[in-house]
């Protein structure tokens, strides 16, 4: 699949389960939000998106990236890039959901959307 190549303006706020990032223009289904770089770690940390089996980037942008049971984007762990998964209007958060990406999470939570413990692929 083709995908927009857009890098969409963010601004980083109190969201949903914490401080998250919201978007600053009007996004485009399919669109490249940014590529994330960092560290790359063998094992989670509160503000790690997981990237590969055992791989887990500390990514400025995307470590405040909330989750939602409902999100606006999603993990694509081939090239590290996080994709609008609908049309995202401005001041809307960015999220994902940590069940589809995370194996387990280093801090699981209760979700605020459906009140259920996020802990990851594992639970």
């Amino acid at each position: 699949m083709q995908y927009e190549s857009v890098l969409p303006h963010f601004e980083i706020k109190e969201g949903i389960q914490g401080v998250g990032v919201f978007a600053t223009t009007d996004i485009p289904e399919n669109t490249v939000l940014f590529t994330m770089h960092g560290k790359i770690l063998n094992q989670p940390t509160r503000t790690s998106v997981q990237v590969g089996h055992d791989q887990h980037i500390e990514d400025k942008i995307g470590g405040r990236v909330n989750h939602a049971c409902h999100p606006t984007a999603r993990v694509n762990q081939a090239d590290r890039t996080m994709i609008s998964v609908r049309p995202i209007i401005k001041g809307e958060e960015i999220t994902f959901d940590y069940r589809e990406n995370e194996d387990k999470l280093a801090n699981p939570f209760v979700c605020k959307c459906c009140n259920k413990e996020i802990r990851g692929k594992q639970g």
